[in-house]
């Protein structure tokens, strides 16, 4: 085989704590960056939920609205008619279903709309923390290569700080 370059063990002691750190730091990156992704998923379902709800909702005000309108002209056009009465109540009772399933479509959107306010506010949280775990990362790349162990342990505060607040 060609000469392959070999790859580099950390002899010293605190090459191998900065090294296990950034370890540490990713695998605690690509889980914040998951939760942070399914979050916003589950924002945009939540979202298209809504939406959806609010059509059934404007569908059902429509509908109410042409029966109301039928009671109105029924009422006008065949006072004395002896169906009138009948298709005047049966009319009055479609007009009272679609307010009460309207109500109930108003809660289910508010609930949709909570919970994707819900995803939104993780995927902004998640986004936060795992900034503050980039920077911590890189800046264990300048300890490494600077040696100074001041950047290790300003990265390791950064770190502790991004998870806390994805934590707590």
């Amino acid at each position: 085989m060609a000469d392959t370059p070999e790859i580099p063990e950390a002899k010293d002691p605190f090459e191998k704590r900065v090294a296990i750190s950034i370890a540490i730091m990713a695998v605690l990156l690509s889980y914040i960056s998951m939760r942070g992704d399914n979050a916003k998923t589950d924002a945009v379902i939540e979202t298209s939920k809504e939406a959806n709800t609010w059509a059934q909702y404007q569908s059902k005000s429509l509908k109410q609205n042409l029966r109301q309108f039928e009671v109105n002209m029924i009422a006008l056009t065949a006072a004395n008619a002896p169906d009138a009465t009948k298709k005047t109540e049966a009319l009055k009772a479609d007009v009272a279903r679609y307010e009460s399933e309207m109500k109930e479509l108003t809660a289910v959107a508010k609930v949709h709309r909570e919970d994707a306010e819900k995803g939104s506010a993780m995927n902004y949280l998640c986004d936060f923390a795992g900034l503050f775990l980039l920077i911590a990362i890189v800046i264990d790349s300048v300890a490494i290569l600077s040696r100074q162990h001041l950047f290790w342990f300003i990265s390791l505060g950064l770190a502790v700080f991004g998870a806390v607040k994805f934590f707590f």
